[in-house]
């Protein structure tokens, strides 16, 4: 099992949203999260990397169990490591260059060399047609 996320649940204002969701990702996995508008799905993935506090449930990875509502600071950084977030409305610092806003991540969020995220960028943008 690659992730396991058990018995997510959030409220707003006493309003249910999330309610008991469960889901197995299987390394090889294609999942979709699908529903109307205001139905909770991106407050389900924003529990999952802790943009929004859950009021209960479980994630694991990698073997470790970590509580969506009393996480460390440690396990957060830890999930974020291992995990990836696309907002639906995302916005680019307008003071950048496509190529600082790429590398931005990798220097400040994961501590690689501005040497190292300017060449994993140049790929990732030669890639989109972007370089």
């Amino acid at each position: 099992m690659l992730m396991s996320i058990c018995h997510v649940k959030k409220e707003f204002n006493g309003t249910p949203v999330l309610r008991d969701v469960n889901m197995d990702i299987d390394k090889g996995d294609v999942v979709v999260i699908l529903g109307p508008s205001g139905s909770g799905k991106t407050t389900f993935l924003r529990c999952l990397n802790f943009l929004e506090r859950a009021d209960g449930g479980e994630l694991e990875l990698d073997g470790k169990t970590i509580d969506l509502h009393d996480a460390s600071n440690k396990d957060i950084a830890d999930v974020r490591r291992k995990t990836a977030f696309v907002f639906q409305n995302y916005n680019l610092f307008a003071n950048k260059t496509v190529l600082e806003n790429v590398t931005l991540g990798l220097t400040a969020g994961r501590g690689i060399s501005k040497t190292e995220a300017e060449e994993r960028a140049r790929e990732a943008l030669q890639k989109v047609g972007m370089l």
